[in-house]
């Protein structure tokens, strides 16, 4: 089914058109805000290949707030929604958990227009999957996102799904959900936002380690109670982290390939590092850690890309920046 356009069709035979005009039901994505629902359509399409609709917002109190064009945190969560919405059109029960334990981006290049959101038709092919046809255990899916029929972003996400009780046989014994204090944040506009509430590290323990902060209280992190930190928290640290070693606000993930080893428990320290390309050498082999305890329990490498300079204005920030600034390149 190639040359599928933003309607929803393709050369040579029609189907039912993508629709924009609402949002999915939320327990199809894992969301309880219907404001944090992008997805806006789901059409099988036969062999594997479905289409979803989805909305970008025009602005968001997280997402693009300060970058132009397309946001890898975006199409991150786009992507985690459509793999959750396949998942459960297979026949994956609404009340199974979910793991993603990879995800991996490319990231092009758009010059939306600001004066309306923007409709996004997402390509989806189930790639892997095991277990029963009709509730798979697991599954694999590649996804193309076309804006305009033009592609503006790749993925792919694995997805492996639990039910109720084999995930508390999963998460069995685990300790007490007390959150360490990640002590001063970093500034807002270090990091590329403009409000304290979406600064996720602390201000620097040693060059280019933060320690990583948890707000169970955030609207977009935590649109509903989690016994872990979420995996779009954890890809988020992995950006600010980039940002804050490069002295690049407005610096995104070009593409990146993350891999989520275990989970990060509230209760444990954790600490985000990241390794830059030296000089001379291209921005695409940036390279991410969270550890806790000498345990890596996510690793992504990707490429950096940067674009307009916009240096946010904070909203409001916690007292004290990082001890250690790091260098402007």
């Amino acid at each position: 089914m190639d040359g599928l356009d933003a309607r929803g069709s393709n050369s040579g035979s029609e189907m039912r058109i993508l629709s924009f005009e609402a949002s999915l039901p939320r327990e199809l994505v894992h969301r309880r805000a219907v404001s944090e629902v992008f997805i806006t359509d789901f059409v099988h399409c036969g062999n594997g290949r479905s289409l979803a609709g989805a909305q970008w917002p025009r602005w968001h109190v997280f997402y693009g707030s300060n970058l132009p064009g397309v946001d890898s945190a975006l199409v991150a969560e786009t992507l985690r929604q459509a793999v959750i919405v396949v998942a459960h059109q297979r026949g994956v029960p609404l009340t199974h958990k979910f793991l993603l334990p990879h995800m991996e981006l490319s990231v092009g290049t758009a010059d939306f227009d600001g004066r309306e959101p923007v409709e996004v038709v997402v390509e989806l092919d189930v790639v892997d999957s095991a277990g029963p046809a009709d509730a798979p255990s697991s599954l694999t899916v590649a996804a193309r996102f076309l804006h305009d029929g033009t592609e503006i972003g790749t993925g792919t996400a694995s997805a492996r799904m639990l039910s109720a009780a084999a995930y508390e046989r999963y998460r069995q014994p685990r300790a007490p959900s007390s959150i360490p204090g990640a002590g001063r944040l970093l500034e807002p506009g270090i990091v590329g936002h403009h409000s304290i509430r979406n600064v996720v590290l602390g201000a620097a323990v040693r060059p280019l380690a933060w320690p990583l902060h948890i707000d169970q209280s955030h609207p977009i992190f935590f649109d509903h109670p989690l016994d872990h930190a979420p995996g779009m928290l954890l890809l988020e640290a992995a950006r600010q982290a980039l940002r804050a070693a490069s002295g690049a606000p407005d610096a995104d993930f070009s593409g990146f390939r993350a891999d989520f080893f275990r989970m990060v428990e509230f209760n444990q320290p954790v600490e985000v590092t990241v390794s830059l390309p030296g000089p001379g050498q291209a921005m695409d082999a940036v390279a991410v850690d969270i550890v806790s305890g000498g345990s890596v329990l996510m690793s992504l490498k990707g490429g950096m890309a940067t674009g307009r300079p916009r240096t946010p204005t904070p909203i409001t920030s916690m007292e004290g920046a990082s001890a250690w600034q790091p260098p402007i390149r």
